[in-house]
């Protein structure tokens, strides 16, 4: 009779880890009751009152940002940043190549090029040494993305853009709660870009925001997502090209309640992570992705595991995900591919460039593999998940089999 349930064996997880998410509780219908009373929806001015602006507060305060400008969800607030930094046609900005779609597609969507450079094989985040390589007269901004809620090399990156006076946008759509040497991702730089789309780790469903320290670029925020007005403008003067691109009163009440929960289920998937990293160090051939000191708090998008099918008979990293998800365990290889490698990139009907990236090819297609943040949030997810890995590994000759069928 064989082990792995893949092979018709007992899964460790009968019928899968079930997940629910978001978490809410009468905190969210209080509120939600409270803003259909009021009958005020739309967000349109800077009403210290509106849950828009109160959110904003909330959220510069928590990711120890001066500024914060509410947006209607993720991409506009990455589209917002650039166009706030002047990024228009003819422009170049630099992009990691493991990254959702979006955080590209929003460079494009302001006419610009997005230049895709590799990822570092130790933590999966942009690699300071291509950005620089990729750097050309064309160069406006540089985008680093937080992938999985690990943190870009903050210190490197930031002597980068101060010797060559380029910005940096922050992408922290995986890293709500990451911090770096003690503050919060999102503004070390310039500006920090968050989505709260209904897979975040904080969430209304929809939403985005961006955080920055200055004054000046938080002006040009409000005024591109708010049609081109100024804060202090009449209903209809407008001063520049702008679009609607505001957060809701819906939006930013379910976000305020949910942000009361946020670090307490921060330390709850801190714990968990924790777990499956001891648990995982005993487990040849699997291993998550390099510690740093620096790192003094860490958010979750994914929690990535790093396979090496040479400590594994040369097993490929899809037929051990298969033998895991058999036992109960959901996972996946996250977003796939490289984004370059997407129809819309690969067929050459967006423009782009590619500074090459084999760390990036290597990685998506052998090494990785992803579970959702939300598994985390309970600590005997974690177990259930170390102990599927130590079964397989314990199985090793039944996925020679798994191979063949």
């Amino acid at each position: 009779m064989p082990k792995l349930a893949a092979l018709g064996g007992t899964p460790v997880v009968e019928n899968g880890i079930r997940i629910k998410w978001p978490e809410i509780g009468p905190e969210e219908r209080e509120a939600i009751l409270a803003t259909l009373e009021r009958g005020e929806w739309c967000r349109l001015w800077s009403d210290e009152c509106s849950e828009a602006s109160l959110f904003e507060a909330e959220w510069a305060r928590y990711h120890d940002a001066r500024f914060c400008v509410a947006m209607a969800n993720g991409t506009v607030a990455l589209m917002c940043a650039f166009r706030a930094l002047g990024v228009w046609h003819g422009n170049e900005v630099i992009v990691p190549a493991v990254t959702f779609v979006a955080t590209a597609d929003a460079v494009g969507l302001c006419g610009a090029t997005p230049v895709f450079v590799d990822i570092d094989p130790d933590t999966y985040q942009i690699d300071p040494a291509a950005i620089e390589s990729a750097i050309t007269e064309r160069t406006k901004a540089i985008c680093v993305v937080h992938y999985a809620g690990y943190p870009a090399d903050l210190d490197r990156i930031r002597e980068l853009s101060e010797r060559t006076g380029l910005p940096v946008v922050e992408d922290c759509a995986h890293a709500h709660g990451t911090e770096w040497r003690g503050r919060k991702v999102g503004a070390h730089i310039t500006l920090g870009c968050f989505s709260f789309q209904q897979s975040k780790s904080l969430t209304a469903g929809e939403g985005g925001a961006v955080i920055t320290d200055s004054q000046e670029l938080a002006d040009l925020l409000w005024a591109v997502h708010n049609v081109g007005r100024t804060r202090d403008a009449a209903r209809y003067t407008h001063t520049s090209l702008g679009g609607n691109f505001r957060m809701s009163e819906w939006q930013a009440t379910v976000l305020r309640s949910q942000l009361a929960r946020l670090q307490e289920q921060t330390e709850r998937r801190m714990r968990s992570a924790q777990i499956i990293a001891e648990g995982l160090a005993q487990i040849e051939g699997l291993s998550v992705l390099k510690p740093d000191s620096r790192i003094t708090q860490r958010g979750f998008y994914f929690f990535i595991i790093r396979y090496e099918s040479s400590k594994w008979d040369g097993v490929h990293r899809d037929v051990f995900l298969k033998a895991l998800q058999a036992e109960g365990i959901p996972c996946g290889t996250a977003y796939g591919w490289p984004v370059y490698k997407n129809p819309s990139y690969a067929s050459g009907s967006v423009p782009h460039k590619v500074a090459g990236c084999p760390n990036a090819d290597r990685i998506t297609a052998e090494e990785q593999i992803a579970m959702s943040n939300h598994l985390l949030l309970d600590t005997q997810n974690a177990r259930l998940l170390v102990e599927a890995c130590a079964k397989i590994r314990e199985s090793i000759e039944e996925l020679h089999r798994l191979v063949q069928n």
